[in-house]
């Protein structure tokens, strides 16, 4: 069993990992919704009752998941599209901060209202939320026509959805990726009868389907081509699971039977969110075998839901000391973090830096960023700041047609971003600068290096930009509002505190040798903050 996006704090593959199905008991299709109020990211109040009337699409997500983040360009635009058909979107990140909310809506330009809240609400209890992103669909009755786990793409899916639901129907999710996974993990496939040795053969194939469903969700997770249900495949999957857990208790005599026995049903109890139990049957797989990576794996995640934060420190200990790598350190410090132990977050910051270093760009680039999130946690600002910064200059060695570029590249200057957002009821005046990651700019030719700058602080506040360090005849330009300006330009930040710009640098000769430091400067009531790149 592998677990996904959801994860708070286990030390895993890079990155990825299908979501394992802990079925809290999401909204039914056909049922009414759980009625909710909840409070956006700038102070407006939101219920249900105040969309009735109106087909409404709730989106769950975090800036962190890159299905959450493939999926957003779509979100904005059918939420563009639909708005003169009296459909109303809701954004609803339970895993972050309203500053790191505020950040990701203005660098996406999202229009519609946005909510943070936390994995522990109301509404996420309500709503079983244990995947992201999740996007559920009511009707204008206030009925529940759709929930779909995972990317919605592409864009036909989401709009059938909404058609559907204006008429008070369900749309079908019908592909080619969910008909694959069906077979997969389809219960002919498996004969749970027989001969002891049969039976623990067709439990281990059943393990073995189950673990290949898995990493085909997370391949089909970051593939718009590759749509599914990621509900219905968990659910088949625990079927399975609990059709094999059967078979195999009358059978499991040797000790490595009994371990898989015991993972199993701890697995089941993740499914049904029953965390407890889970915490037990994962014990009882390590009592036979200490070493066990996934019965410890799951262990952690179990504590992770009970509450038990000290517990998770444990155990992730217990799994750096077996399977050291940066993924796991990183594990660890957030697990630190949690409780608040700063010195040892840091230690297995320390700790993992190093050995993502030695993997690849893309590793060292995930490694600063979640080392950053656990220094935000332990309220370490400086140091969260250089791990923000360690991470986008990883992420800008990234090849930039691999989609981790783009991801870490734009988390990176978010969460510096965030960090200027918290800093009180006040924030500071921040600037930061990062290659641009969307569509060429309009007029833009290939010898003109293309930036997002982004610029946090009081709203309402004027602030001058002014960009210096280029050689002779070179130009800097700043483009906002659909106006550019040479090298200055005076601008208000807006009342989400975040304003973004369109920044190009255009040398004097085209694809030249020479690599200047572009440096920008923010002024504003005194207040100065500055940033700079090199142009390449």
């Amino acid at each position: 069993m592998s677990y996904s996006f959801r994860v708070a704090s286990l030390g895993l593959v890079l990155f990825l990992g299908s979501a394992a199905s802990a079925a809290v008991a999401s909204p039914a299709i056909g049922r009414p919704a759980p009625s909710f109020a909840l409070t956006t990211v700038d102070g407006r109040a939101v219920t249900l009752a105040s969309f009735l009337g109106k087909t409404l699409v709730i989106n769950v997500w975090g800036s962190w998941c890159p299905p959450c983040r493939l999926e957003t360009p779509d979100l904005v635009a059918e939420a563009d599209a639909q708005r003169r058909n009296g459909v109303a979107f809701l954004g609803i990140d339970t895993t972050e901060t309203a500053a790191v909310v505020r950040a990701y809506a203005a660098a996406k330009g999202i229009a519609y209202p946005q909510v943070a809240t936390t994995s522990r609400s109301a509404f996420a209890r309500d709503y079983g939320i244990t995947n992201y992103p999740t996007t559920i669909v009511i009707d204008p009755s206030g009925i529940v026509r759709a929930v779909h786990a995972d990317n919605i793409l592409p864009r036909p899916q989401l709009h059938a959805y909404i058609v559907a639901a204006a008429r008070g129907e369900t749309a079908p999710l019908a592909s080619a990726e969910q008909q694959k996974l069906d077979a997969l993990l389809a219960p002919g496939r498996f004969a749970f009868d027989g001969d002891p040795a049969t039976v623990l053969a067709n439990v281990r194939a059943a393990e073995q389907a189950i673990e290949d469903a898995d990493a085909e969700l997370d391949d089909a997770m970051i593939d718009p081509a590759r749509d599914h249900d990621l509900i219905a495949t968990h659910a088949e999957e625990d079927a399975l699971r609990i059709r094999a857990i059967a078979a195999l208790e009358p059978n499991a005599q040797a000790p490595a039977d009994k371990a898989l026995l015991a993972r199993l049903q701890g697995d089941r109890a993740v499914a049904e969110a029953r965390f407890a139990d889970a915490v037990t049957s994962y014990e009882a797989a390590l009592a036979i075998d200490s070493s066990d990576r996934s019965a410890l794996s799951g262990l952690a995640y179990a504590l992770s839901e009970t509450g038990d934060d000290a517990g998770v420190v444990r155990v992730d200990t217990q799994i750096v000391a077996l399977f050291p790598s940066y993924s796991t350190e990183i594990a660890l410090a957030r697990a630190n973090a949690a409780v608040g132990d700063r010195a040892a977050t840091l230690a297995a910051i320390d700790a993992a830096i190093p050995l993502a270093a030695k993997r690849s760009p893309a590793a060292l680039a995930w490694a600063h960023l979640y080392a950053g999130r656990a220094a935000v946690q332990v309220h370490d600002a400086a140091r969260a700041r250089a791990e923000f910064v360690a991470a986008e200059a990883a992420a800008e060695s990234v090849p930039r047609d691999n989609p981790r570029y783009t991801w870490y590249l734009e988390q990176s200057q978010e969460a510096l971003l965030a960090l200027g957002l918290d800093s009180g009821s006040r924030p500071a005046t921040a600037v930061t600068i990062a290659p641009w990651t969307g569509p060429d700019l309009p007029g833009s030719v290939a010898s003109t290096y293309k930036y997002r700058v982004a610029l946090s602080g009081v709203p309402g506040r004027a602030v001058t930009l002014h960009a210096s360090g280029l050689p002779k005849r070179w130009i800097a330009s700043f483009c906002t509002d659909r106006v550019c300006a040479p090298f200055m330009v005076r601008t208000t930040i807006p009342p989400s505190g975040v304003k973004l710009l369109e920044f190009q640098v255009i040398p004097d000769v085209p694809n030249g040798s020479m690599h200047p430091t572009v440096r920008i400067d923010a002024t504003s009531s005194g207040e100065k903050s500055s940033t700079s790149t090199t142009v390449a």
